[in-house]
């Protein structure tokens, strides 16, 4: 992945990642114009989530029918069964 220099405005590459948290992480960046040669920190964050993975939405829907009354259960399965 190639970001831009803030000195100069050209491309620098990521040499290296420390993990400080996981969504936090420092990214160690060269400049790749020679006449600069600007080294310098960047942080890399999470923001937040657009689409929660599928592991997310299944775990919140077993969650849901497991706190569901048995009858209640017995009846949304039948009509999972047959739809």
């Amino acid at each position: 992945m190639l970001i831009n220099c803030i000195k100069c405005g050209s491309k620098a590459t990521i040499t290296s990642r420390k993990d400080l948290d996981p969504k936090l992480s420092q990214l160690y960046c060269a400049c790749k114009n020679t006449d600069c040669g600007h080294t310098f920190v960047m942080d890399l964050s999470f923001k937040h989530t657009i689409c929660p993975p599928a592991t997310d939405r299944r775990a919140l829907l077993l969650g849901l029918i497991n706190t569901m009354p048995t009858t209640e259960r017995n009846e949304l399965l039948k009509q999972l069964a047959t739809s």
